[in-house]
């Protein structure tokens, strides 16, 4: 109950909005309107990602960037002088660590479009998790609304498929204004060579409008925990950290993390 009663209070401080949330430890799960289907936002991008690995498609296959591909939000591809040849692998890389839409549709096609990845999606069990359409601002009559919908449950059975490549990009992400945000979380310890954090984060998050979601690996001391935390439907408009949803989120991730993995 006492679980319960936080996470009615976290969804409370989202002002009308919607939280769900599901992590594992060790065998042992937390749920809070875990099969409720939200928008993934950027999150859904670890789906299409691994689906190269799972394809075993070829890393270092030369992809040129049209102008007709570029895409805005976030990333930097779009910023870049048109036609600049990358590797599949390093679109996979930007499309990861720092969100990058345009080179998350060159990942998507590569793969075979969304049919693929929603096909993959079924084997592993995710009723209703899918990827609808490419990403893009400007909608046409007949777009859906969301690139890709997904509830937090389908996305721990996703986080257990992900193989060693995906996983290593999920940890260059820097975001931290939600599940890393409360956890004293410094991806640079080993750089800097000061004393590790008591927590490291691998993790993808993802923003739109309403929407505020974080979704990966928390570890402290051998132990891991997988956690998938969404919201939707909060009027704050701000985007910056402080808006309501990314405290939400950042709240749920340090009373999870507090639960499974501090003594």
């Amino acid at each position: 109950m006492e679980a319960l009663e936080a996470f009615v209070a976290l969804e409370a401080s989202l002002g009308g909005g919607t939280l769900g949330l599901a992590a594992i430890c060790g065998g042992e799960s937390m749920l809070y309107q875990a099969d409720t289907i939200f928008p993934t936002a950027s999150s859904i991008k670890i789906a299409l990602v691994e689906e190269i690995f799972q394809q075993g498609l070829d890393l270092v296959q030369p992809i040129t960037v049209s102008e007709s591909d570029f895409v805005g939000g976030s990333g930097v591809l779009a910023s870049l002088t048109p036609g600049v040849t990358l590797p599949l692998g390093d679109l996979a890389t930007l499309a990861i660590s720092v969100s990058d839409n345009t080179a998350s549709n060159l990942c998507l096609r590569a793969v075979g479009g969304p049919e693929a990845v929603n096909a993959r999606l079924a084997t592993w069990g995710c009723r209703d998790t899918r990827i609808h359409r490419p990403i893009k601002f400007k909608l046409e009559d007949g777009d859906p609304p969301h690139t890709a919908t997904g509830t937090p449950a389908d996305f721990l059975k996703i986080l257990a498929q992900l193989g060693p490549e995906t996983k290593k990009r999920l940890a260059l992400v820097g975001d931290t204004a939600m599940l890393p945000r409360l956890l004293g979380v410094n991806a640079y310890a080993s750089d800097l060579r000061v004393v590790p954090p008591p927590f490291t984060v691998s993790h993808k998050p993802g923003a739109v409008t309403g929407v505020r979601n974080d979704v990966g690996f928390i570890e402290q001391g051998g132990k891991v925990l997988t956690v998938a935390i969404f919201t939707e439907g909060c009027p704050d408009p701000r985007w910056t950290v402080e808006n309501a949803g990314c405290v939400a989120v950042a709240r749920a991730a340090q009373y999870i993390a507090q639960y499974f993995l501090e003594p």
